[in-house]
């Protein structure tokens, strides 16, 4: 059977296409990247971890090169796997001053690669050389009210949540910085704007940027959400509803009036208090009018909050792939009509810290909480 991969994490690429349905899967985790693999039925299987000694957050599969990268939190740094498989892996350092990475992304115009890292504290480095050295983009820093750019947790360090490629103009991309800005820029990196129009500062989560997801068919439609390029937004989701922690949305290959979201009901600072996230996925079918949960399969409440998602396509057909901040890792094969636990403990599978609410007082003294630190 030939090898179809996808890849899951909370930082890195959240799409890949094959000829096929994905029969692998590689992890981003607090203990490094585990390989999931299909054992010919219906079910999953642990293959293969490496970078064990690392918090993996990032992971991004560059085609051309046939290189895996993988960004680490708590200073793990940038690595590559010059294989694509995660086997082995070295370390990238040279012009990366802030190893606390969040954010990874690759871009191809032709053949001609740039890979994108986002840090904590906020940094944005890029490189043309296959990671091999990286430069500062020193033009994000050129916009308004950067002294205002924070995180509502202590110490309140800011970093880059998201980089998004432009589908259509790849020197358009956008650089969400949580908390404080939606960055544009139309000249690769130049020159950047702020996207202000969807903050409103009586908003408890004001310019709390998270994700942003472009309609590859009509990319003036970006979820976050708007429909015209960023001049302005709707508010279609707000802290009260079903999911007033948005995250992740993914956009129907078929329809692209169906929209797939996930989130929690609470906030970080309620996980620590309960333990608990009651997080979801929700569908809309009418551009977000209105949503429905789509949740058989997940258990009810949830625990751990989704941190993760990858939409895998192919010619006719789609699977979403979901990694929770206790180490789960659900499937859904058939448009979110259902969910299956494929794996049980990969190891929680979060952004930074966000595991740790799920763990208990004496959990989260051990080393392994905090791995990379």
């Amino acid at each position: 059977m030939d090898r179809i991969t996808t890849y899951l994490s909370p930082g890195g690429q959240q799409h890949s296409r094959g000829d096929g349905p994905a029969n692998r899967v590689l992890v981003g985790s607090l203990e490094g990247v585990a390989t999931l693999e299909r054992n010919g039925g219906s079910g999953w299987e642990l293959t293969g971890r490496s970078l064990r000694d690392r918090h993996v957050g990032q992971l991004v599969y560059e085609p051309v090169s046939g290189k895996l990268f993988a960004g680490c939190h708590a200073g793990g740094g940038l690595w590559v796997s010059d294989d694509g498989e995660g086997k082995d892996w070295r370390q990238l350092t040279n012009g990366v001053d802030r190893p606390h990475i969040y954010a990874l992304a690759a871009r191809n115009i032709g053949d001609k690669v740039t890979l994108f890292a986002g840090t904590s504290p906020t940094a944005l480095y890029r490189s043309d050389d296959l990671g091999e050295s990286w430069q500062v983009m020193t033009s994000i820093y050129r916009v308004g009210q950067t002294q205002k750019w924070t995180f509502p947790p202590p110490p309140h360090i800011h970093h880059v949540k998201q980089i998004v490629i432009h589908p259509a103009e790849p020197e358009t991309f956008f650089v969400l910085v949580e908390q404080g800005a939606l960055l544009k820029t139309i000249d690769d990196g130049e020159n950047f704007v702020e996207l202000e129009e969807y903050s409103d500062p009586e908003d408890i989560a004001y310019k709390d940027c998270h994700r942003l997801t472009i309609n590859p068919d009509n990319p003036d439609i970006l979820w976050f959400s708007s429909d015209d390029g960023g001049k302005t937004f709707h508010h279609l989701m707000k802290r009260g509803d079903r999911i007033g922690y948005c995250d992740f949305a993914f956009i129907d290959p078929d329809d692209a009036r169906t929209v797939y979201q996930a989130g929690s009901t609470l906030n970080p600072d309620d996980w620590f208090k309960n333990g608990i996230s009651k997080s979801c996925v929700m569908r809309s079918a009418d551009n977000g009018e209105s949503w429905e949960e789509r949740v058989n399969g997940f258990p009810n409440p949830m625990v751990g909050s989704i941190q993760a998602m990858t939409q895998h396509l192919w010619d006719g057909g789609m699977m979403l792939f979901a990694g929770t901040a206790t180490g789960e890792v659900y499937l859904s094969e058939d448009r979110t009509e259902s969910w299956q636990r494929i794996y049980d403990d990969v190891t929680p599978v979060a952004k930074d810290n966000h595991h740790l609410p799920f763990m208990t007082p004496e959990e989260r003294m051990e080393p392994r909480a905090h791995m990379g630190r």
